[in-house]
């Protein structure tokens, strides 16, 4: 059984005939009485055809006809009952605010709806609102621990790590991702080779905001209690030493030798990178003569003269990156390439800032160039090669790998990846997506 959505100007006969079968008092034959006290009425022929849940329950559980459900209110079991005598559901049945109790539903009568509710849980998070993943896992989380099965390999459960992990966590806002959500989170991404939008330092820092409103205290030794069962999910050695120091040690979470260890790490350059997976990053919105689409990924000129724009990441430490950029639409000559924390992106006298590859084959750095033999037109694929151990930097085109850029013996410690373009000009971020999950970046806009 495989769902499809109808409205009512699409109905055809049958599934008109079956909504009005199933909304006729005179066939109610057995009540469900649901998670919210309320009582759903079915006709015991259908469901016992249509599920085998229920053929099972009717036989051995209906006293009185009457079935108690203890986990599945009256809106998700009119919405079970409405596809049990359909095959459809209405369009807009489903939202946000019922999801997870409907998909509890489905597992529960072990409807094969998985497939089909995991494209509905992405159209969700297609909407641009960040908060709508951490709203559903953290409802996931609370609605399924009732259950004993693993759903560690549950395709709507991993699209919404997924999603939560290419959104940056901000420490200074307020959102829906609950502190067992939080925790599974970073459960699941502790080792992940999966994009992830945030750094380890600022996973940090967002437990503790999360933990001080759990608090509803700022004592530190009452914040510690709930720090506690996070510090197996964070890896000191993706910290640099300043921030360990500053930032970790004040809270006591960790044990002297678990720091000691961390410190050594990285003093002797064994230290892993700045983010757990692959660093994923959007395009800084700040510049009101460049627009932004496609959730960050995507950005389009407005202005005449040439634009900078920043990634929203910066790339630290000692690791070993890469990016790709798509050049959607290219006019005159676009820069791609890195800058410097501090640039001022006011300052615009050359088209182009920091360490960047042209468009015309040149690579530029302040007021010099030289030919790199790396021309690259619209439709190709630029990827940036940053080898932040060794301060060096290297482009492909199409995947076409070109050799380190020499003379650029300067890379700072800390860099963001820019690009800088002119009106009519298209470029957008091609990161890489998961395999083994619905990508909701898969999807068109």
């Amino acid at each position: 059984m495989g769902l499809a959505f109808s409205s009512p100007e699409k109905e055809k006969p049958l599934e008109k005939d079956l909504r009005r079968l199933m909304n006729d008092e005179r066939f109610h034959d057995i009540a469900l009485k649901c998670s919210d006290g309320k009582i759903v009425f079915g006709y015991k022929p259908i469901l016992a055809t249509r599920s085998e849940i229920f053929d099972e329950l009717i036989l051995t559980e209906s006293e009185n006809n009457i079935l108690s459900f203890s986990n599945i209110n009256s809106n998700a079991m009119k919405i079970i009952l409405e596809y049990l005598y359909t095959s459809n559901i209405r369009e807009g049945s489903i939202n946000v605010d019922n999801f997870i109790e409907v998909y509890y539903a489905v597992i529960h009568f072990k409807l094969s709806l998985r497939v089909e509710m995991c494209f509905v849980v992405t159209s969700f998070l297609k909407d641009g609102n960040e908060d709508t993943s951490k709203k559903l896992l953290s409802e996931f989380i609370n609605k399924f621990s009732l259950i004993t099965d693993d759903m560690d390999d549950d395709e709507v459960l991993k699209t919404l790590v997924y999603w939560i992990a290419k959104d940056k966590l901000k420490k200074n806002e307020i959102d829906s991702l609950s502190i067992e959500g939080l925790r599974y989170l970073l459960m699941k991404t502790f080792d992940t080779k999966e994009p992830f939008a945030t750094p380890e330092i600022e996973i940090w820092e967002y437990i503790i905001m999360k933990t001080k409103r759990e608090a509803m205290m700022y004592d530190q030794q009452e914040i510690q209690k709930y720090l506690i069962p996070f510090a197996r999910y964070v890896n000191l050695e993706r910290m640099d030493a300043e921030e360990i120091k500053t930032q970790v040690e004040p809270y006591n979470v960790y044990s002297n030798e678990t720091l000691k260890d961390a410190y050594f790490s990285i003093s002797s350059g064994r230290g892993l990178g700045f983010i757990r997976g692959v660093p994923f990053f959007k395009w800084k919105n700040d510049n009101s003569d460049l627009t932004i689409s496609k959730y960050g990924m995507a950005v389009e000129s407005n202005f005449i003269k040439p634009k900078s724009i920043l990634g929203d990441l910066i790339f630290k430490g000692r690791g070993v990156y890469e990016w790709k950029i798509l050049v959607e639409k290219l006019c005159k000559t676009i820069y791609i390439g890195i800058c410097d924390i501090n640039v001022n992106l006011r300052k615009s006298d050359r088209g182009y800032h920091g360490w960047v590859l042209g468009s015309d084959g040149y690579v530029y750095y302040k007021n010099e160039w030289k030919w790199y033999d790396a021309k690259f037109k619209e439709g190709d694929k630029v990827t940036v090669h940053l080898d932040m151990k060794n301060r060096t930097c290297a482009f492909s085109i199409n995947d076409n790998r070109k050799p380190l850029v020499s003379g650029w013996k300067n890379i700072p410690s800390r860099v963001y990846p820019i690009v800088s373009l002119g009106y009519g000009s298209k470029l957008s971020i091609e990161h890489q997506g998961s395999k083994n999950i619905f990508n909701p970046l898969a999807f068109n806009e």
